[in-house]
């Protein structure tokens, strides 16, 4: 008889525990964002050559070039800010024509048909344009002193944060514009948001250089004069966001 007198009371605690343990209703949406702005700065790829009967003149003969490029770019009109880095740099023997079909990677005689009558530099050059608007005058300059395979590979923004920050506050008004709609049309009542993640989970990387003190004005130069001005700008940079938002709902 004692045992059947716990029984109520062991199934009425269950009971208890198993109500408690029923989550709350919620609503859990996610949302896309996008922010757009125009490139502040654009990159421009390109190659330098020189040529000559020994290496260090083909090497001279490239130094020329590349003195003369870094010389007429701050000439550039409007005076765009440009920064040039180098990608890579080779210097080639030149063999004569009769030594052409011998098999390309054996090695080679420096006498007879392969003997060697010159030398090739090239150097491959990133440049980028600040404001983005003047990349065309730069790549028309470049091309003008003698820079050949010229690309543009896009461009990009100053403030990487800020761009991502906005499409971020896009992705949660449209997670909130979302959840909304489905508790009118579910005949509920949206709550407070219980949780937000990142659905990308992307990181952002921030880097950060000493500030120097600012260079001395420079003097004044006369523009260079462009023989084909070109009119290019970069494809406005574009940054995405997913966020997944939980709302609880009100009775």
């Amino acid at each position: 008889m004692r045992h059947l007198a716990l029984a109520p009371c062991l199934l009425a605690f269950a009971s208890a525990a198993m109500a408690a343990e029923v989550p709350p209703p919620t609503i859990a949406v996610i949302g896309s964002g996008r922010a757009e702005r125009p490139a502040d700065y654009a990159l421009l790829n390109f190659t330098l050559r020189g040529e000559g009967a020994t290496s260090p003149e083909a090497v001279k003969a490239l130094a020329g070039v590349q003195a003369k490029v870094d010389a007429s770019l701050p000439k550039l009109p409007g005076k765009p800010a440009t920064e040039a880095r180098s990608t890579n740099l080779q210097i080639r023997e030149v063999r004569g024509k009769g030594c052409e079909n011998r098999g390309y990677g054996n090695p080679q005689l420096t006498s007879g048909d392969c003997a060697v009558v010159g030398f090739v530099a090239t150097q491959t050059f990133q440049l980028r344009v600040t404001p983005a608007t003047k990349a065309g005058d730069a790549a028309s300059l470049v091309v003008q002193i003698g820079g050949f395979d010229l690309n543009a590979s896009g461009g990009g923004v100053s403030d990487e944060r800020a761009l991502e920050d906005a499409a971020m506050r896009d992705a949660v008004a449209d997670a909130k514009r979302q959840a909304e709609l489905l508790a009118v049309a579910s005949g509920v009542k949206l709550g407070p948001i219980i949780r937000v993640q990142d659905n990308q989970a992307t990181p952002i990387v921030v880097t950060g250089s000493a500030v120097n003190a600012p260079p001395p004005p420079p003097l004044p130069v006369p523009p260079v004069q462009l023989a084909s001005p070109l009119s290019y700008a970069p494809q406005p940079i574009v940054r995405t966001a997913r966020v997944m938002v939980t709302y609880g709902l009100e009775p």
